[in-house]
């Protein structure tokens, strides 16, 4: 969209009893504050498939001769898997606003809703430029900022449960060869999966600069291993700075369904992972070699290991070197 056509949207906009006008945030840029109609309300997104994907959560608008944001947190408690609670996240995020406020007087909480399912707080940023994009760079700026601290919180108690209910389950207190045994005779789904997560964390954590952070789950996903990529290994430092690990601990081969799955997960950090390992113990189908092939042009690479890789690793006591084994061969396929 041109700036012609972005002033000409704006301008046409029948601001009464009709949802905020949207631009794609390549257009802000050519827009100055006068081309934005004063009580408009602007959303930056573009439309895909008849869908209007936002780039973030809030909206732009005019008041006087103001540019200002307002960032929006209208949130569900059903979908919310924080160890963090809702409301104790947004109280927090709450404290940052009035801190702020109070130290830089560019900030301002405009609303606070709890009705019992959904919490709505919204926060007003002001800025001092006319232009457009560069007030939108400002807001996002400014929000994440205040944001930050409560996302800090929620990851830090996160953490924290985490390894409270690893040790509450016994995680650390068997030796690698009796996980391996307990992988092969778990007689449940959950143990046998469980098992696994365990043993490859713990293998996971004596390859020299990584750091195993656990399970992950996001309001769209749910990830096994994740894990921060400080190695110094060349192989392994030209890789992003996350690394996800999936564990299949199932009585028939992973297959191509799986595998296309996980790369989809790999594909949304935010282009900070580049490398995930795919662990299923009982092999893979040879749908998965097809798979693969098609997507080797990729930066993306998604690394099968097999229980014989994690048994050879646990004898050898070298799972790095069993693990780049296995990049190599996904590489050189």
């Amino acid at each position: 969209m041109n700036a012609t056509e972005a002033k000409l949207l704006l301008a046409d906009w029948n601001e009464e009893g009709e949802s905020p006008a949207n631009l794609p945030a390549s257009a802000l840029s050519n827009l100055t504050v006068d081309d934005l109609p004063d009580g408009l309300t602007l959303e930056v997104g573009s439309m895909k498939d008849g869908v209007l994907h936002l780039d973030w959560s809030g909206s732009l608008g005019r008041d006087g001769s103001v540019l200002y944001g307002i960032a929006d947190h209208t949130m569900t408690r059903k979908y919310w898997y924080s160890p963090l609670g809702l409301e104790q996240y947004l109280d927090l995020v709450r404290r940052a606003v009035e801190t702020r406020q109070r130290l830089r007087g560019d900030v301002e909480l405009t609303d606070y809703d709890d009705d019992g399912a959904y919490i709505a707080l919204r926060f007003r940023i002001d800025t001092s430029e006319t232009n457009l994009g560069r007030a939108y760079e400002i807001i996002r700026k400014v929000a994440k900022e205040v944001e930050e601290a409560a996302e800090h919180a929620a990851d830090e108690i996160g953490q924290r449960i985490a390894e409270i209910a690893s040790r509450l389950s016994g995680w650390g207190s068997e030796t690698l060869d009796a996980l391996v045994e307990a992988v092969e005779s778990a007689n449940s789904a959950d143990s046998k999966g469980r098992t696994l997560e365990e043993l490859c964390s713990r293998l996971l954590e004596s390859v020299p600069g990584f750091i195993v952070t656990g399970r992950l789950r996001t309001q769209t996903e749910e990830i096994d291993i994740s894990v921060l990529n400080d190695s110094a290994e060349p192989r392994l430092r030209r890789e992003g700075a996350v690394i996800l690990v999936e564990c299949k601990n199932w009585s028939g081969r992973c297959g191509k369904n799986e595998f296309v799955v996980f790369h989809s997960k790999l594909e949304n950090r935010s282009q900070r992972c580049t490398l995930g390992f795919l662990v299923s113990w009982n092999g893979f189908s040879d749908t998965i070699t097809k798979e693969m092939l098609r997507g080797s042009r990729e930066q993306i690479l998604v690394v099968p290991v097999t229980g014989e890789d994690i048994r050879s690793a646990v004898r050898s006591g070298d799972f790095a070197e069993t693990l780049l084994r296995c990049w190599e061969k996904a590489v050189n396929l």
